[in-house]
């Protein structure tokens, strides 16, 4: 099963289904209402329990593995972030609350787990994926965990969630598609604009020179505040002391959106790839900059800035234990299910030797390696520690 979803076909299928239900369907909030400030005190209780929502980075086995490279001899696998968190502060093993046997078909959920992440999840899932109504939405994942509690938190509760990185790359390959392509690609990727903006919004966006990256700009600056809007409805007003947001890498790293963008050379010339590249990582920051107007001012909130530590290790492979950032470990030809240690280990690269993608930063060309897990998790523990958590 693939885990890494191009979201064009979703759109596609949205451009009806928008249109009969009279266009967009996010309401453009303003920018920084600003939260009420916390007294330190209410985060005092010690941690005792994780709660994770998120896509396929935190997604500890809804469909039955993870999204990095198995351990052929451990069912249990090689630890995730939300793991590699959960082993040091000591709050016990997570397991799936949501489960699937039909690459997520159908769900039947196990009330006891506080995992909530689905792999190929978004902040905004399409109508035509059962929208808010699928576990593949982070509102619903929200919800869920919010009424798997009682619906209320408790004072030694952590929240941890990633977001974004799906609705990123799916806003990416739409808007390429209708850079290169003709009418219906673009009414594909206005159909997608308009999950998060208005129509005269999405209008006066496309009418602007370079208007379609413009209005990219404006539904990341948006679905930033979407997802904020979510996490203060089911965290933060129900009680929530601890939350813990990972804001959005930079996908253009990845090896997949490095062949896309290599891809796109071939049709937009060598400039209009790199300026393809960069209007995707704008949009990212333009993301993760409203996400932290959002949250600005409010204690109970630490916002891990995965963008930094990301590109860090990118640039700096060797600090952080790297000796390949730009490859995946893991063959194209194979997914997860066969992409196990032993398979790895038993056909490694020229020269090198058993064990040689313990120190690569891919699994596959858009998850981290087991050792991306633990740089993240890292990061996350260290985030807890400035906030005065633990």
């Amino acid at each position: 099963m693939s885990l890494s979803r191009v979201r064009t076909a979703i759109a596609a299928a949205t451009v009806s289904l928008l249109a009969a239900c009279g266009g967009g369907g996010g309401d453009e909030t303003p920018v920084g209402s600003a939260p009420a400030p916390t007294p330190p005190s209410a985060s005092a209780a010690p941690i005792t329990r994780l709660v994770v929502a998120g896509d396929s980075l935190a997604d500890v086995g809804t469909f039955g593995l993870k999204a990095t490279v198995q351990s052929a001899s451990n069912p249990a696998g090689y630890p995730i972030y939300p793991e590699v968190v959960s082993q040091q502060l000591g709050t016990g093993a997570l397991c799936s609350y949501f489960t699937s046997s039909d690459e997520g078909g159908s769900f039947a959920t196990r009330p006891a787990c506080t995992n909530f992440a689905v792999a190929g999840a978004d902040i905004v899932n399409p109508v035509v994926r059962d929208g808010d109504d699928s576990p593949f939405s982070l509102k619903k994942q929200l919800e869920s965990a919010l009424s798997a509690n009682g619906g209320a938190w408790k004072p030694g509760d952590l929240l941890v969630m990633d977001a974004g990185a799906n609705d990123a790359a799916g806003l990416a390959d739409t808007y390429l598609g209708a850079q290169r392509g003709g009418a219906t690609d673009k009414l594909v990727f206005a159909a997608l604009l308009g999950q998060q903006l208005s129509g005269s919004t999405i209008d006066n966006a496309l009418s602007q020179p370079n208007g379609g990256s413009v209005a990219a700009t404006l539904y990341m600056q948006q679905l930033a505040r979407t997802w904020w809007a979510m996490v203060k409805a089911n965290a933060l007003d129900q009680g929530a002391t601890r939350v813990v947001l990972v804001n959005i890498p930079d996908i253009t790293l990845t090896p997949r959106l490095r062949d896309v963008v290599a891809g796109a050379a071939t049709d937009l010339g060598a400039g209009g790839a790199a300026d393809f590249q960069a209007a995707v990582r704008g949009w990212i920051t333009t993301f993760n900059s409203e996400l932290a107007a959002q949250a600005a001012g409010d204690s109970r909130v630490v916002i891990v800035d995965y963008f930094g530590e990301f590109t860090a290790e990118v640039a700096g492979a060797p600090a952080a234990g790297l000796t390949n950032t730009t490859q995946a470990a893991c063959p194209a030809t194979v997914d997860f299910p066969q992409c196990t240690d032993a398979a790895l280990d038993a056909a490694p690269p020229a020269g090198a030797v058993a064990g040689w993608w313990k120190t690569w930063l891919f699994s596959d060309r858009f998850h981290p390696s087991p050792r991306g897990h633990e740089l993240l998790g890292a990061a996350v523990l260290r985030a807890i520690q400035a906030a005065g958590w633990r």
